[in-house]
Formats: structure tokens, C-alpha cells, sequence
């Protein structure tokens, strides 16, 4: 008896052990198979969804680009950052981008500094009448005097990039611009420091909205606008004007920003980071130009086949229409230094501009990239 109850008993003890040590093992080790569940959850929770705004309608060219941002990065991540995409306002409107940004409305938005007049003082800059003779040149100035400046100004934000459209020319509806005086009555639309050279100039600016320039134009409201070419098409604004004055050489843009929300930014992973960085500097703001370049040249091309009144000014008028715009430059630099900038700080700016001017200008010419304006040597073969 007493052999069978310590029999019984030392059985137990063996199975208790058993039992004890399967816990034990399963509480301080992983299996493959657990091993395999776990990384797939780590990989799935670094999937990052974005929310990318743009103002422009999603078919013209800076609505189709911002979709191919998102496409690339997305398989530059291998799917780890999705980005939806809402162009043509849906998200937020050009004038409420930034604070939507920075707010988490959105996570990236694109919009133009003419919108926020005002706030983005020394980016401002980018906006006078400097000599930029065409986007492509002007897209890689941007980008240029954003690495060398910093501005403080974007310090709620990351910024992905600046960039620009092409070269302003003078676009109305039924009375063509031959010499400043022409300008006298007009009024067209131009917000900013585009504004303030239809008044040097002699015209008189109204700040209406891209969008809404349209119905004015349409309505007689408005007599024109101080725009690029590619708006003809971009806003449609072929179907109601019918003449242009070619005043590129003045050489004013219209600037814009590729903002993203801080904390989005921050809290992204370093690898993640470094591909969206790598692919702006490397890839994107090459797009940026190329995009602005030719949807320019198409813009062109509609005025030349719609049968528009193409102007452009004699060689030995354009010191005139440069002296006047030059105004515009001197009320910067004043205002610049009332707001505590020193004028040479601020003359340093419109300097680096000019030198980038320059050598980009030379490098087009070494590539071969052909543009609506700039030097005869760089413009595009138009057919008549």
C-alpha cells in the first residue's frame, strides 16, 4: 500500500513539474511563430496615413503633381506613407492653408504667399519684380533662397520646399497694353507685390481670388489680370481674355509653399524623413520646374492658337517699364527696414536672387531646356 501511494504521489509530482514548466516556458520565451505575428505588427503600426491639401484643381498641372508627391512617396516608402490627396480646395481654401496645416487640418497643404499677404515677410522677396526670366530658373532660385535664408517666418511649420509659377505678363480682355499709359483706368486683378506693380505701372490692382477672377473677367469687373501664360489654360482664363503684353522681362513670379504640420514631421521615423528630404532635393524640385516650364509653354501655345494679340515691348522701351518697377523693389526695402531689417541684410536677399538669377540662367542654356520666355537662345519654337 504504502508503495503504491508514494508510487501515485511521485507521478504527480512529474506531471505538476510538466505542467509548471510549459507555463514557465510559455511566459519567457516567443515561438517563430509569435516572433513572425509581432514584427508584422511593428511594420504595421509605422503605416502612416497623410492628408495632403492643394488649392488647385486636381486635372491642371500643380493639382497632377500633388498627386504624383503622394504616388512616389509612397512607393519610395514601400507603403508605409499613405497620402491622401484632396486638390481643388476640398480640404482647405489657399487663404486658410497655413493655419490649416499647423492646426492638423491637414498634414501637407500647398498655397501662395500672395494669399497671407503680409505674414511671409522676407519670402516676400521672391514676389518682386527681380528679373526671374522664366519658371524653370525661378523654380531652382527658390529652392536656393530657401536653403540659404531659413526664413523664420515658416518656424510653425516644416517646410518641404518653395516654388514658383512663371513669369507675370500683362492678360486682358478686350484692350490690348502697348506702353504703361494704356494701363491708366485698368483695373486688373493682382494681390501682393504683383498688386503693387500694376500700380507702378499705372493700372489699378484688385485682390480677388484665383478662382473668382473667372466670373469677374467674364462680367467685365475686371480688365485683365497681371499672370503667366499657363493661366489660359490653369484657370481657364483663355475663354475670356484675348490680348497679352509680354512683360516677362520685368521678371515678377508668383510664389508658393510646400508646408508640413511640425508634429507630423517630428513624429515620423528618421528613415522616413530622410526618403521624403532626399526625394525633394534629388527628384521633386526638379519636377516642381520642369512642371511650371512646360504647362507655361502650353499656356503660350493656346494664346498663339486662339488667335490672341501678342505684344511685346521694343527693346528700347523696356529701361522704361524696368524704372517703374523698380519702384516696387524701393517700397520693399523701406518697408523691410521700418520692420527692424537692416538694408543691407535686406539688399543681400535681393542680391543672392540675382546672382542664382545668373547661374541658372546659364545652366538652362548648357542643358537645352526650352521655355515660353527668357533669352532667345532658351525659347521654345512655337508653331504658328
Amino acid at each position: 500500500m504504502r508503495k503504491g501511494f508514494w508510487l501515485i504521489f511521485l507521478v504527480l509530482c512529474l506531471v505538476l513539474a510538466s505542467v509548471c514548466g510549459c507555463a514557465s516556458k510559455q511566459e519567457g520565451t516567443v515561438s517563430p511563430e509569435s516572433q513572425t505575428e509581432g514584427e508584422e505588427e511593428s511594420v504595421a503600426a509605422e503605416k502612416v496615413t497623410l492628408r495632403f491639401a492643394n488649392y488647385f484643381a486636381g486635372e491642371s498641372g500643380p493639382g497632377k503633381i500633388g498627386q504624383e508627391f503622394a504616388d512616389d512617396i509612397k512607393e519610395l516608402t514601400d507603403g508605409r506613407v499613405e497620402i491622401e490627396y484632396y486638390p481643388g480646395g476640398m480640404l482647405l481654401t489657399a487663404d486658410k492653408m497655413y493655419d490649416g496645416v499647423m492646426q492638423g487640418i491637414a498634414d501637407i497643404g500647398l498655397s501662395n504667399l500672395s494669399y497671407t499677404f503680409g505674414r511671409f515677410k522676407v519670402t516676400e522677396v521672391m514676389d518682386l519684380p527681380i528679373g526671374f526670366p522664366n519658371a524653370w530658373v525661378s523654380n531652382h532660385v527658390a529652392s536656393d533662397f530657401l536653403k540659404e535664408f531659413k526664413p523664420e517666418e515658416f518656424k510653425d511649420t516644416h517646410v518641404l520646399t518653395l516654388h514658383t509659377s512663371p513669369p507675370n505678363n500683362i492678360i486682358t480682355v478686350s484692350k490690348p497694353v502697348k506702353k504703361p499709359e494704356d494701363l491708366k483706368g485698368m483695373i486688373l486683378r493682382a494681390p501682393g507685390y504683383i498688386g503693387q506693380l500694376v500700380e507702378a505701372l499705372g493700372g489699378t490692382p484688385r485682390n480677388v481670388p484665383m478662382p473668382e477672377a473667372y466670373d469677374n473677367l467674364a462680367k467685365g469687373v475686371l480688365e485683365g489680370l497681371l499672370i503667366p501664360y499657363e493661366t489660359t489654360i490653369t484657370f481657364r482664363y483663355g475663354e475670356v481674355t484675348n490680348h497679352v503684353t509680354e512683360v516677362w522681362p520685368l521678371g515678377q513670379v508668383y510664389t508658393f509653399y510646400l508646408v508640413m504640420n511640425k508634429d507630423t514631421w517630428n513624429k515620423l521615423s528618421p528613415d522616413i524623413q530622410e526618403i521624403i528630404s532626399n526625394y525633394i532635393e534629388e527628384e521633386f524640385q526638379e519636377k516642381l520646374a520642369q512642371m511650371w516650364n512646360r504647362i507655361d509653354i502650353d499656356g503660350k501655345q493656346y494664346a498663339i492658337d486662339s488667335g490672341y494679340t501678342i505684344t511685346e515691348i521694343p527693346a528700347e522701351e523696356i529701361d522704361k517699364w524696368i524704372g517703374l518697377s523698380e519702384k516696387v523693389l524701393d517700397k520693399y526695402i523701406e518697408k523691410m527696414v521700418s520692420n527692424g531689417y537692416s538694408q543691407d541684410e535686406v539688399q543681400g536677399w535681393i542680391s543672392f536672387i540675382k546672382e542664382r538669377i545668373a547661374y541658372w540662367s546659364a545652366k538652362q542654356k548648357e542643358l537645352g531646356i526650352k521655355s515660353a520666355t527668357g533669352d532667345k537662345e532658351v525659347l521654345y519654337e512655337f508653331k504658328q
